[in-house]
């Protein structure tokens, strides 16, 4: 019954599904075997048309010989189906048996229940809970809301729908600051750059910065090439970097400081003297002038032309996803992220995607979150937290998977020691 597919007709069928995702296709394989995973491609056909299929990876785990299986935001099938989820769910266990498998991780790009901009619940009735209880049924266990279990991927995501709108509407929809911050971006003396391979050094260096300073682990330049590689060949990735022009910034304030300067003689030689207007002058000119001081000490120490944002993006299927975002830290205040993001926003509505996926979040609904400022950012553009429905995972061997478990548990009780 279960069929293993090609390339072309998996990623066909995967790019115009309703969980349509990067993370299911060829190509996320392909990345995936740099280390050390194995791609499978499978699906059920009828009538020579595939109804259900997912891309599973499989990882040999030391000491057992035998195989741990991933299905990466999958299955792709028709969840509001049951005798599919049923027949399809049955498959795949027998697939992982029959390739030596221990046990199949699975973590649908399906909703547990809908949510507003600000992250409450819509309505606390109306949930996919029914859909966790099949899977349940199915041998497919749940691991848990509980917000400290860790997912592989994340639970909450953070999406601006964007099919049959103009930019005009999305900005009419953005918070107030946020429209500000894309437009005072283009004030300053920044430039996005689409990076090529040969650029992904610098995006590199960028994710350093911020990995030391928000305190996650980052990636070897090879991951971000390897990604490269894996997805440019189709036109599905995107690297974009954004250059701060010193030099530039400088002989913009100077033009602000000529036309300041122009309003404040008009206002001395006027035969009514307005003392608030020249105090309020003489301010902006002290305030700029430290403007400029503190360019040219950025000037100094990084040099004219500064790599100071970069992201990279997804494109598969109906989406663009915003993956892995960087920036300096001394030159945030140029608001070169927005500017980032709503340039993307604006390819994504003129090659009519359906969504703009800002990615993870933490459900950092509240001031006091360490995490809110990130979520708050993302909000600022519209986009609405999506809670997933979470990870599920399918035990084929008992015995194995009761000793993967204790291996598990003595290798990151090892990590600790070392640390």
């Amino acid at each position: 019954m279960l069929e293993k597919l090609t390339d072309k007709e998996f990623n066909e069928f995967a790019k115009g599904h309703p969980q349509s995702s990067f993370f299911q296709s060829s190509y996320w394989g392909d990345l995936k075997e740099h280390n050390g995973w194995k791609k499978h491609l499978v699906g059920i056909k009828q009538e020579g048309n595939i109804v259900a299929a997912t891309l599973l990876l499989s990882k040999v785990i030391p000491v057992l010989k035998k195989n741990m299986f991933y299905a990466p935001r999958g299955f792709l099938l028709n969840y509001e189906d049951s005798e599919q989820i049923k027949l399809f769910c049955e498959e795949i266990k027998k697939y992982a048996k029959e390739h030596r498998g221990i046990f199949i991780k699975i973590n649908p790009l399906i909703p547990f229940r809908e949510r507003d901009v600000d992250g409450n619940i819509v309505d606390p009735l109306k949930n996919n809970k029914k859909l966790v209880d099949t899977l349940n049924e199915l041998g497919y266990h749940h691991i848990g809301f509980d917000e400290a279990t860790p997912n592989l991927e994340p639970r909450f995501i953070s999406v601006l729908e964007i099919e049959n709108k103009t930019t005009d509407e999305l900005l009419k929809d953005m918070r107030a600051t946020t429209r500000w911050s894309i437009k005072n971006s283009y004030k300053n003396s920044l430039r996005v750059i689409e990076a090529k391979k040969s650029d992904l050094s610098k995006f590199k260096e960028l994710m350093k910065h911020t990995s030391e300073r928000r305190g996650f682990i980052d990636r070897p330049l090879s991951y971000y090439e390897n990604m490269f590689d894996a997805f440019n060949k189709a036109g599905m990735i995107k690297v974009l970097l954004v250059e701060f022009d010193c030099n530039g910034q400088i002989k913009k304030y100077q033009e602000d400081i000529d036309h300041i300067e122009q309003r404040l003689e008009q206002a001395k030689k006027s035969k009514k003297k307005k003392e608030g207007q020249i105090k309020e002058f003489t301010s902006e000119l002290e305030s700029i002038q430290k403007k400029i001081a503190e360019v040219k000490k950025q000037k100094k120490e990084y040099g004219n032309k500064v790599i100071v944002a970069g992201g990279l993006y997804m494109l598969f299927g109906k989406q663009i996803v915003y993956l892995f975002g960087a920036s300096l830290k001394p030159f945030m205040k140029y608001n070169s992220q927005y500017l980032l993001q709503w340039e993307m926003i604006e390819y994504a509505v003129e090659n009519h995607y359906q969504n703009f996926n800002f990615y993870g979040i933490e459900p950092a609904f509240h001031h006091d979150h360490p995490m809110y400022g990130l979520f708050d950012f993302k909000r600022g553009f519209n986009a609405k937290p999506v809670e997933l429905i979470g990870e599920f995972n399918c035990v084929v061997d008992p015995k194995g998977y009761k000793r993967y478990n204790t291996l598990l548990k003595m290798y990151k009780w090892m990590r600790r020691l070392r640390k």
